[in-house]
């Protein structure tokens, strides 16, 4: 009996921690008085909480705050710099990772292409790589790290730590997870990378208020991280949020799953380079060419805005119907979900109104009416950072929910 009635004072000490904790983190400078308020709380448990917070680092005593009537109250704050966390957003042509302090904000940050390599082993190495160089661009001690953060490419098992199936490269059932946290000696969570990021936005972003929206990274590939009732949707197999494999129309490329007309075919970074330097071989694009070099091979997505910026009418038709293609598989999410936002992200998000006006409006003309007039379509708030900072949440997230693992 002692054992159980010690197991539930240890539960409740670490539940009545994390909610103190996140409430420091979301509205602080606070003061005791409000924090007991807030949560519910008496005084003599929110102040023995707040030591044990202080003792570990994670918050601290920032200063005098006004004074309601009485005693003029301490106020505590989060202290962002009490550890540090690396995230890594691995994409199908490059890995970018990142050291961020406990508020998300990066500090150091490198990016390592790929190139042509393709076997698990080959990636793997380059994204051991990027984490050794930022660790040690940082000057960061060890024990500064309290864990790494993965948005993985592709379907991924978190709790098994596992890359199931990796479609770029053609991989299947490759551990991530163990072998890096072996090698570093820190905790190690994966996830998609398109969830991740989902995720940051939620922790970060815009959608810090928001507990149904839908967060779409359109970059090398097209995927999404749906957030219902405030919780991050998997799937009953990991494959939740597959967007980028809803047939838009009946002909084009076959895509690596087997479906003609994907949307990933049509609406991607690559799929939008592909069809401007097959249309400026053709000379249906003559200043996206002469913007090229009069080379279609140097077609890049940037090029592609940069020319739209110019008033080219072929660029700015290219965005165009890419965001209808988008706005068109959009509307299925939000017909069948009802979000309250719907975040874009992602290398093809850049495109801005040209792309924007033309998903928006597809989207509003395929969805019910009811469904769309208060959804909110729109740019992520992280920008280019988002995947870094969405897979630092995934070890962020550990420690606001046990913030008493981290006791010194």
């Amino acid at each position: 009996m002692e054992f159980f009635s010690t197991a539930n004072k240890s539960l409740i000490k670490d539940i009545n921690t994390a909610t103190i904790l996140q409430i420091v983190r979301t509205k602080g400078p606070i003061s005791r008085a409000e924090i007991s308020k807030l949560t519910g709380l008496n005084p003599a448990t929110v102040s023995s909480n707040v030591g044990s917070l202080i003792e570990n680092g994670l918050v601290r005593e920032t200063g005098i705050g006004a004074s309601s009537g009485g005693r003029k109250p301490m106020m505590i704050e989060l202290n962002p710099d009490a550890y540090y966390v690396i995230g890594v957003d691995m994409g199908t042509t490059d890995v970018s990772t990142g050291i961020t302090d406990l508020e998300g904000r990066i500090q150091h940050k490198v990016t390592l292409p790929f190139g042509d390599r393709t076997e698990p082993e080959e990636i793997l190495g380059v994204i051991r790589q990027s984490i050794r160089d930022v660790m040690a661009a940082s000057g960061l001690e060890t024990d500064r790290f309290i864990g790494i953060g993965m948005g993985i490419h592709g379907l991924v098992d978190p709790d098994r730590g596992i890359s199931l199936y990796a479609p770029a490269f053609q991989w299947e059932d490759v551990p991530i997870a163990e072998p890096f946290s072996r090698e570093f000696g820190l905790p190690v969570t994966i996830d998609n990378d398109a969830r991740a990021m989902a995720l940051g936005e939620k922790w970060f972003g815009k959608a810090a208020e928001v507990g149904n929206f839908v967060f779409l990274n359109i970059g090398t590939g097209i995927g999404s991280g749906i957030y219902v009732n405030g919780e991050l949707i998997r799937g009953a197999h990991f494959g939740a949020g597959e967007i980028g494999h809803i047939r838009v129309q009946d002909t084009g490329e076959r895509c690596f799953c087997g479906i003609v007309g994907c949307l990933s075919t049509l609406a991607s970074g690559p799929a939008i380079e592909r069809q401007a330097r097959h249309d400026a071989s053709a000379g249906l694009a003559p200043h996206l060419l002469q913007l090229a070099g009069g080379e279609p091979g140097r077609i890049t997505g940037e090029l592609i805005h940069q020319a739209a910026l110019q008033a080219d009418a072929y660029a700015i038709r290219l965005l165009d119907e890419a965001g209808r293609h988008i706005g068109s598989a959009l509307s299925v999410i939000v017909n069948l979900l009802n979000p309250e936002m719907v975040l874009i992200g992602g290398g093809v998000s850049n495109g801005g109104d040209f792309l924007f006006d033309g998903l928006k409006e597809e989207a509003a003309l395929r969805s019910m009416a009811n469904n769309i007039k208060k959804t909110y379509i729109g740019p992520a708030g992280l920008g280019d950072d988002c995947g870094m900072i969405g897979a630092a949440a995934l070890i962020l997230r550990s420690v606001f929910r046990n913030p008493n693992q981290y006791n010194s």
